[in-house]
């Protein structure tokens, strides 16, 4: 049950395009909704072999590899938008502004941030974050990380990123199996806000069908 949690901001983001997409257009959304949401979660379509093989989607120290090197480029996603919209542009917009927020939550909740400049830079990008991706420094404690880090480690940046090549070795000494217990099952800014988000999603969807 606790795998569902790191998808919930997923679908509070298709449901949140769905309202902005049928706004601009001037609809009344009703199944539109499950669309949004297949939408909004269609970037993760990379790591399904992933949790196919081994049930659950995680970048470890046993597992290197980040499924976001799959699909996550947001230009993609962005020119596969404008297209839609050239022939409809309701799912044209729902596509993109669907997609574009899941980006934008990868870029601040769990994971080794995206490379948005692809394909300029494969580097990876992560907003409010350190380069050794803990965010809670508890856990830098509790595994006797922080005393061997520098000043500029322990602090949280604007913006972090890492090279490709540079991108294993910071996965394989930092990478946390058990991220789910540890950011979703706690109560922490990245669960704070997307819990928040799922939350709001729901009563808007009230309000819009029950008229609360």
């Amino acid at each position: 049950m606790k795998k569902v949690l790191p998808i919930l901001a997923d679908l509070a983001n298709g449901i949140f395009a769905t309202f902005l997409a049928s706004w601009i257009v001037g609809i009344n959304p009703t199944w539109h909704f499950v669309v949004g949401i297949l939408f909004a979660m269609s970037p993760d379509l990379d790591a399904i072999s992933e949790l196919w093989n081994r049930g659950i989607v995680v970048a470890s120290s046993r597992h290197l590899r980040d499924h976001r090197a799959g699909f996550h480029y947001p230009i993609l996603f962005i020119i596969i938008g404008v297209i839609l919209i050239y022939f409809s542009q309701f799912w044209g917009l729902l596509f993109l502004i669907a997609t574009v927020l899941h980006f934008f939550n990868d870029l601040y909740g769990t994971g080794w941030g995206i490379s948005i400049l692809w394909p300029f830079s494969s580097r990876r990008y992560k907003l409010f974050a350190r380069r050794i991706n803990y965010l809670p420094k508890y856990l830098l404690v509790e595994q006797g990380h922080w005393a061997r880090l520098s000043n500029e480690d322990r602090q949280l940046h604007f913006i972090v990123s890492w090279r490709d090549d540079e991108l294993p070795e910071f996965i394989r000494r930092y990478g946390i199996e058990n991220w789910i217990d540890i950011f979703y099952l706690n109560l922490n800014w990245t669960s704070a806000i997307e819990y928040g988000l799922f939350l709001l999603s729901l009563l808007l969807l009230g309000a819009h069908f029950f008229n609360f």
